[in-house]
């Protein structure tokens, strides 16, 4: 018996410039080679004479396991260290938790909606 795929879908668009990772579902196993392949796009587009940063938009995730974290920080540790910045949009989810746990919101700053992720503004995250 085939496992039944999880409800996951990945959106790259641009907001004020800044290429974002729009992701919702059940970020897992078998989702997860979709968000790397989106993510690495994105840091690919980043840049052209402007501040190197991509946001990923986690605020429609309802799940994300150890596959989700890999891929994240597989796709963005040289982008990252080449300079780029990398902004999370999380709302209080079982996945803010998650990255709480894995000790990812130490790496990757949090910000409650796209628009201050894109102006570096904090608010309440």
């Amino acid at each position: 018996m085939d496992a039944e795929a999880p409800s996951f879908a990945v959106l790259l668009h641009t907001f004020a410039g800044v290429p974002v990772v729009k992701v919702s579902g059940e970020l897992e196993l078998l989702t997860a080679h979709r968000f790397r392949e989106a993510l690495e796009e994105a840091t690919a587009s980043a840049g052209d004479g402007r501040p190197r940063m991509v946001v990923v938009d986690m605020s429609g995730l309802e799940f994300m396991d150890s596959s989700g974290v890999s891929a994240l920080l597989a796709a963005t540790r040289g982008f990252m260290g080449g300079g780029g910045r990398v902004r999370l949009v999380v709302r209080d989810s079982p996945v803010q938790r998650t990255l709480r746990v894995t000790g990812l919101d130490r790496i990757f700053p949090i910000y409650p909606d796209v628009r201050s992720a894109t102006n570096g503004d904090k608010g309440a995250a």
